[in-house]
């Protein structure tokens, strides 16, 4: 049976392009993405942190864009990031020139950025502080809350793991309304089985599955101190709260939390390394208006 085209990159088609390219196990890994029309912050992330990966693993990946996207990936700064750890095709200088030229400069956007400590945090915390009050027209309160799970998730990189690359994306879709925002942060260290199972209390974990939905319990943490490990448990709060979506992703296991379900739904995959988080959070315009 001939398997349809992926046009649309997004945190759940991501997982099937992994299954048909394969680029953990092959000697010449590749990305292709010349079909792909659409991008969302979520693979961009998860694309980058691979690079990285492969790129230590003594691999270089080569990643073939389409003409779809290939100015929406520069105006993100994907090849800024990771242009060091892999090879373009096609190559064209001027749209990275472009790109930089660009930087910073569009408000519903946070371009591809490399968190190799936390020095990056308060300015990107910032903008998503300001993107959810102005844009998508949430409280303050609630806005400041979502930043500081934010900053939990990605402090959590350096605190769990030695020598891991972290990688923040952000992007804001649609009108009024319909609009959202998609927030992806990735990194390819232990990932949570690993981690959580440095905790002697945690020895009951077995699959990448049981750390997942281990992980969002308040305080399940690598280390013995009731005070750590919050992150994800607000998150999910947070998300149930506004009446969003979570991915998480780890080792061979992917669960997506429906908000308005209040369940989550695991997916079994291919092992990708590290730890993957994709939030996506509706405008209040829709509830004002009403």
């Amino acid at each position: 049976m001939k398997s349809t085209t992926l046009t649309k990159l997004d945190s759940i088609t991501f997982d099937e392009l992994i299954r048909r390219q394969r680029p953990f196990q092959a000697v010449e890994p590749v990305f292709d993405l010349s079909s792909i029309t659409l991008i969302t912050p979520s693979p961009i992330v998860q694309i980058a942190a691979a690079c990285f990966a492969l790129a230590r693993d003594g691999r270089t990946p080569k990643v073939i864009l389409g003409s779809e996207i290939r100015g929406y990936l520069e105006r993100c700064g994907f090849f800024r990031v990771v242009g060091e750890w892999c090879e373009k095709e096609p190559q064209d200088e001027w749209q990275l020139a472009l790109s930089e030229s660009r930087r910073g400069t569009n408000p519903l956007l946070i371009e591809l950025t490399h968190l190799r400590d936390g020095r990056e945090l308060p300015k990107l915390l910032a903008k998503i502080v300001e993107v959810l009050q102005d844009r998508l027209k949430y409280k303050k309160n609630d806005a400041y809350d979502i930043a500081t799970v934010v900053s939990e998730i990605c402090q959590n990189i350096f605190d769990h793991n030695k020598n891991a690359a972290g990688f923040l994306a952000m992007q804001v879709y649609g009108k009024d309304e319909k609009r959202f925002i998609e927030i992806a942060v990735s990194d390819y260290g232990s990932g949570l089985l690993s981690t959580l199972r440095r905790n002697p209390k945690n020895g009951a974990i077995r699959t990448d599955l049981d750390a997942i939905q281990t992980a969002i319990k308040r305080g399940t943490s690598e280390h013995d101190d009731p005070t750590r490990g919050t992150g994800l448990y607000h998150l999910l709060n947070i998300a149930y709260k506004h009446k969003g979506l979570v991915q998480i992703k780890s080792g061979e296991s992917t669960v997506r939390y429906r908000m308005d379900r209040r369940k989550g739904y695991a997916f079994p995959e291919m092992v990708i390394p590290g730890v993957h988080i994709t939030v996506n959070l509706p405008s209040k315009e829709a509830s004002i208006r009403a």
